[in-house]
């Protein structure tokens, strides 16, 4: 399998809206999302970020950008991230 590593400002994210889902009762249908800001979760980052966002995060960013991704994989510009959630660590 191929990896992709985005370079300067870019980030390589997973929209975390879309595709198919199913309700309990077995009801099939494609999620959308009305809004134009939607979340997605970090797989890779360029080398030349500026702001502190990380792999792993979950970034809402401005999808009205672009058309469309492949396989719900998208190429984001980090000033189009309108802000960044992470997993606290506790310890």
């Amino acid at each position: 399998m191929k990896q992709m590593k985005p370079i300067g400002k870019w980030i390589l994210a997973k929209s975390l809206i879309g595709g198919q889902k199913t309700t309990s009762a077995g009801i099939i249908y494609n999620e959308k999302s009305s809004s134009k800001i939607i979340p997605a979760k970090v797989i890779s980052i360029g080398n030349k970020l500026t702001e502190d966002i990380q792999v792993g995060d979950v970034i809402w960013w401005d999808v009205s950008k672009i058309k469309d991704g492949k396989d719900g994989n998208h190429i984001v510009h980090q000033d189009w991230v309108s802000f960044v959630e992470r997993e606290s660590v506790e310890g």
